[in-house]
């Protein structure tokens, strides 16, 4: 597959495998605070969107800055840097663990930490990848880099659950740990980019990200792009802060359940995420916002049934629509953005993406509280297939094509 030709490069081999190493440590540490909380409060929906809310707070309160900072510094050192302090921060979830002084409050602290971690990591990938890469390259490395991330998603869970069932949450934080580690090694062995012309971040940030924004609006379709990516993330993704909610609901063995969906989502990601490496960069918003409308059908389904199989299939097909929708508008994105900007517009992505999701996980988990987690998932999935639909016809056939 032409996808996998981006791996000859060996400096976005390096940072692909660093990145697949974090991002997979960020997982499995994901799975195992959800864990906690679900096993000390027995499942309680509110107490798990209160959990999603704060480890995905970062991607709103800092996405912007974290964008800036990739544009202001050298993004080798920032992203080294961060590293760093995510192999201090899965060293703290070891002692905390093995102490067992990891109450409900404190997971939900350290997960706030670690969505610090990530928001900052992420733009910075995002924006070391076109320096690693031949120019012809970049509509195939995006979906690679997206493949890696979301196999991260796959393996998390899966080296979470057996770990979390035989050893408790002190050995999967030290696989975190060391995952974490070796995303070090590697990113410390990345050539050193060449100096940017950048403005100094001293140079007024907050006027910086209003470049971003004004770069957004300048280069069409990227302001449509983002704003699918928002409805994605607040009202098609919600549902996954109330996995294990599901999974008790489908099973005795809630626990097991809940992995077994969690693992099953990051599977279908990676199909949805091959999908459009089949695509060969022919990025087309109104697919997108199709696949949008029939990804809330999928979230209602979910809630109106309790037949374990056919919610396997529709967690499957929910994690590879999402995934498909917004890996296509990643790679549109990062074709139609001047390298100079690409920081902060990819980080306007992230926020669009991961800061809006606290909002959506934590309505979700208040909804479902007070009535039931059933209609949750149907009012939710409704306003998803909606703006689909209402999206779709927004755009029109055949406009808004790249590739």
């Amino acid at each position: 597959m032409d996808m996998f030709r981006t791996l000859r490069h060996r400096p976005f081999r390096l940072l692909w495998t660093s990145a697949l190493l974090i991002q997979l440590a960020h997982w499995l540490a994901v799975v195992a605070f959800q864990w906690e909380v679900a096993n000390r409060t027995n499942n309680n929906a509110l107490l798990l969107g209160i959990l999603y809310f704060f480890t995905t707070a970062p991607f709103l309160l800092f996405s912007l800055p974290a964008g800036v900072l990739a544009d202001t510094r050298d993004r080798r050192r920032l992203l080294l840097a961060v590293l760093c302090c995510a192999v201090v921060l899965d060293s703290l979830c070891i002692l905390l663990a093995g102490l067992d002084a990891m109450p409900t409050i404190m997971v939900t602290a350290l997960g706030f930490l670690a969505g610090c971690v990530v928001t900052v990591v992420s733009p910075t990938n995002q924006a070391l990848i076109a320096g690693t890469v031949a120019t012809a390259d970049l509509a195939s490395a995006i979906p690679l880099q997206a493949a890696g991330l979301n196999l991260a998603r796959i393996l998390g869970p899966a080296v979470a659950g057996p770990l979390l069932m035989l050893a408790g949450s002190t050995l999967a934080f030290t696989v975190c740990c060391l995952a974490a580690i070796a995303a070090v090694l590697l990113a410390w062995r990345l050539p050193a980019p060449p100096r940017p012309a950048f403005p100094p971040v001293r140079a007024r940030m907050h006027r910086q990200v209003l470049a971003g924004i004004a770069h957004v609006r300048q280069r069409p379709p990227a302001a449509a792009a983002l704003a699918i990516t928002a409805i994605t993330s607040v009202f098609g993704s919600s549902y996954q802060a109330q996995l294990p909610v599901v999974g008790a609901r489908i099973s005795d063995d809630g626990n097991t359940a809940f992995l077994v969906l969690a693992t099953l989502g990051g599977v279908g990601s990676l199909f949805g995420i091959f999908s459009v490496a089949r695509r060969r960069g022919r990025m087309s918003l109104p697919a997108a916002a199709k696949q949008l409308t029939a990804l809330g059908i999928v979230v209602a389904l979910v809630g109106m049934t309790t037949s374990a199989p056919l919610v396997a299939l529709l967690i499957i097909a929910a994690g590879g629509l999402t995934l498909s929708i917004m890996t296509s508008i990643s790679s549109l994105l990062q074709q139609v953005i001047d390298d100079t900007q690409r920081g902060r517009v990819m980080s306007l992505y992230i926020l669009c993406w991961g800061g809006l999701l606290p909002f959506g996980g934590l309505a979700m988990g208040v909804l479902s509280q007070a009535t039931d987690p059933g209609w949750s998932f149907a009012i939710f999935g409704g306003v998803t297939a909606v703006a689909g639909l209402a999206s779709t016809f927004r755009t029109g056939p055949g406009r808004t094509r790249l590739g």
